[in-house]
């Protein structure tokens, strides 16, 4: 019951991962102003970060109590990492930037903070791109069978 619920889970998360990725970040830099979307989407960004380091904590959890293999436990862990790197350096950190006051992208290519957003942005998409691909790994892996209790197995 715990595998099924954590599949459900995951499949639910790479369903909001793929919607946001996919249709509401391009829809609101579309739509309003790019400062107004990148609030929005700084917002959603960390909800995402918390819901994937809990699943892969969770993935984890089950398999260091025997319930699931070596594979979703290091997966798992993975998961968990890139999430928090996300949520508690790579996130803050572009929000520090956001809020010094500077619109960014008016800003010389070349300007020092600039850049810096440039490559913190490449760095959360790349660890959220990750943090999909190994949602999709632990929906892919099946638990260990356990014999059904009460059955001979004739």
């Amino acid at each position: 019951m715990l595998h099924s619920t954590h599949r459900l889970l995951l499949v639910a998360f790479l369903g909001a991962v793929a919607l946001f990725a996919t249709t509401v970040t391009p829809t609101l830099f579309a739509t309003v102003p790019p400062s107004v979307a990148a609030r929005v989407v700084g917002r959603v960004l960390p909800v995402l970060d918390a819901v994937g380091l809990a699943l892969g904590l969770t993935a984890v959890a089950l398999g260091a109590t025997g319930r699931s293999g070596r594979a979703a436990v290091v997966l798992g862990g993975v998961l968990a990492v890139l999430a928090a790197a996300s949520l508690f350096v790579v996130t803050p950190e572009i929000a520090s930037l956001r809020s010094s006051g500077d619109s960014l992208s008016h800003l010389p290519p070349t300007d020092p903070a600039r850049r810096r957003f440039g490559m913190l942005h490449g760095l959360s998409t790349v660890l959220f791109g990750l943090q999909a691909v190994l949602a999709v790994a632990l929906v892919a892996l099946r638990p260990p069978r356990t014999p059904a209790k009460g059955r001979s197995g004739r």
